[in-house]
């Protein structure tokens, strides 16, 4: 059967690998945010980041086309759901709707997509649909698919601890996802817990902003070290004072330079 190959399954592990080294870590950059709060990072720092060496940048449909030349030497992720700002009661149940399809994604040439998933939620059949729907569809064109998990909703109506961190990411990578953006547990040592319980690369959310840059960097190192993939970094690194170095620091810090 070693001589069996799958055209589809090469497109997967090539795109895929554009955002997850050979050491099998990855420094994502999500500048997304902004598709729900309308304000956030400056509007060309999508090219200063990318200076500094992330491995992928999560991104809206606007930056993706808007800053092609960004993505030369790291993966594009895109942001393929939405519809819903923080202008209104943004953390009260899954308003999402899918934005964009797989086939878009891939004309714009993304090498994933990315989309929230609320298992817990008392809606939680509406994102997990959307999840199997994307899933679907990507597993036509070898399209990875990053599902941010998120117990319950924003609004934390399921306990953000590392139970629930852990089984909202398997519960997501048993409908297909192919890597999970998940908050960390309250003890970082416990992001252990949720590696072993996820048959796929874990990412772990920047959250809040640091109080200092160093402190930063040293939670990227550590979440690492308690055996995640990498982190997905946006404020955390749109909002330093130089977010090209800053880039760089996280970049070290996750694979260890």
């Amino acid at each position: 059967m070693k001589h069996i190959s799958s055209a589809v399954g090469a497109g997967k592990i090539r795109r895929a690998s554009r955002f997850i080294r050979e050491d099998g870590r990855g420094f994502l950059v999500a500048i997304d945010m902004q598709t729900a709060s309308g304000d956030g990072p400056d509007l060309d720092v999508v090219e200063r980041i990318a200076a500094g060496g992330p491995d992928g940048i999560l991104v809206s449909w606007q930056v993706a086309r808007r800053y092609p030349e960004a993505f030369r030497s790291c993966g594009l992720i895109l942001r393929i759901d939405g519809a819903t700002t923080m202008l209104g009661n943004y953390a009260q149940g899954d308003p999402f709707e899918l934005m964009w399809q797989a086939e878009q994604a891939a004309l714009i040439g993304a090498d994933a997509v990315v989309m929230m998933a609320f298992p817990g939620a008392d809606d939680e059949g509406k994102s997990l649909q959307r999840l199997g729907a994307v899933v679907r569809e990507c597993e036509k064109i070898g399209m990875p698919v990053i599902a941010e998990s998120i117990p319950g909703t924003w609004a934390r109506t399921v306990p953000w601890d590392t139970e629930h961190i852990a089984k909202a990411a398997r519960i997501c990578v048993e409908n297909g996802a192919d890597a999970i953006k998940t908050p960390a547990p309250p003890e970082i040592a416990e992001v252990a817990d949720v590696v072993a319980n996820t048959e796929a690369p874990v990412f772990i959310l920047g959250g809040p902003k640091k109080d200092s840059e160093d402190e930063a960097v040293q939670y990227a190192a550590d979440v690492v070290a308690a055996g995640a993939a990498g982190i997905a970094f946006g404020r955390n690194t749109f909002g330093a004072k130089d977010p090209t170095e800053m880039a760089r620091r996280l970049a070290a810090a996750v694979h260890g330079a």
